[in-house]
């Protein structure tokens, strides 16, 4: 089993326009909520995978009503600790017209004392089950920045494998607890760095630094370019197969989850970087997650890898 923790859950507000114009009143042809959440598009994709995973947040309000009843609609497995505080809400404009998603992401519910140890407790029982854990998404706005470093060691104590996704203060505290990867996009790295990183060189000394820094191993995503893995003292260069984008919501949650999947399946680095780009670029025919292992596995082929040993 996979465990998945996003802590900050969210009901994703999705509205439909053709040609947004800001600062303009103007109509869309269309609205709908669904659950939201980094966490949540890894788990849709690891059940189109065939991949059981069990998901771990905190839900509250009718927002968080909202959360839970949509992931029992997707036959989503998850445990979700009730907080007194609302759950958040994002909004996400898909531009038809321009094929372009803005985004507009909520800091979230605070997180009470009781609250935490409930899911501290909860996190404990479930880690003894899983094979991998995957920590993704942003914190609670009053956890402290540490939460995934001691989440990561609780883990790694459990002999259980933690692939990392998270940006910031959360992700510079989890690399000394020693991830057994990290993924982060170029946009995040280059934050890290303080260093512009836009291309296969500069993700590769991107994924060589987080190497330094804790993670055993490291990728960077780069969008429609592909990806650069840094695993075990070998250097992959992915390549993405070129797809007409719809919508690129929730790719780099697409490329984690086929990381996971892979590694829980015990495939080679270079098998699991290929299905994880793959899987990004399907996701980003539909977004959110939403798409099928038949277009994963028909993109698969078409991913190209190149291998440097340093």
């Amino acid at each position: 089993m996979i465990l998945i923790v996003n802590l900050n859950l969210a009901v994703d507000h999705i509205v439909e326009v053709d040609g947004l114009r800001a600062g303009e009143v103007q109509r869309s042809h269309g609205a709908r909520q669904q659950a939201g959440g980094k966490g949540v598009n890894v788990a849709r994709v690891l059940k189109t995978l065939d991949e059981p995973s069990l998901l771990l947040g905190f839900c509250g309000g009718q927002a968080g009503d909202l959360i839970a009843a949509g992931l029992r609609s997707e036959n989503i497995a998850s445990l979700c600790t009730r907080t007194r505080e609302e759950s958040r809400t994002c909004l996400v404009i898909n531009d038809h017209g321009r094929r372009e998603q803005t985004v507009i992401n909520a800091p979230g519910a605070r997180v009470g004392d009781a609250e935490r140890r409930d899911f501290e407790a909860t996190y404990t029982r479930e880690l003894h089950r899983a094979e991998l854990v995957v920590i993704t998404g942003s914190l609670p706005p009053n956890l402290p920045a540490d939460t995934y470093a001691r989440l990561t060691t609780e883990a790694n104590g459990a002999g259980s494998r933690v692939l990392l996704d998270c940006a910031g203060a959360p992700l510079a505290h989890a690399l000394g607890a020693r991830p057994f990867l990290v993924k982060i996009n170029a946009v995040e790295a280059s934050e890290l760095l303080s260093a512009p990183v836009t291309d296969f060189p500069a993700a590769a000394r991107a994924t060589r630094a987080l190497r330094e820094w804790g993670a055993e191993n490291a990728m960077i995503t780069l969008g429609a370019q592909g990806a650069s893995l840094d695993f075990a003292g070998v250097r992959y260069r992915f390549d993405a197969p070129q797809v007409r984008a719809v919508n690129s919501v929730g790719s780099g949650d697409a490329t984690l989850a086929g990381l996971a999947a892979a590694f829980r399946r015990e495939w080679t680095a270079e098998a699991a970087g290929t299905l994880a780009v793959a899987a990004g670029a399907a996701n980003a025919l539909h977004g959110a997650g939403g798409c099928s292992a038949a277009e994963i596995a028909a993109l698969q082929p078409r991913v190209r890898c190149e291998v440097e040993e340093f």
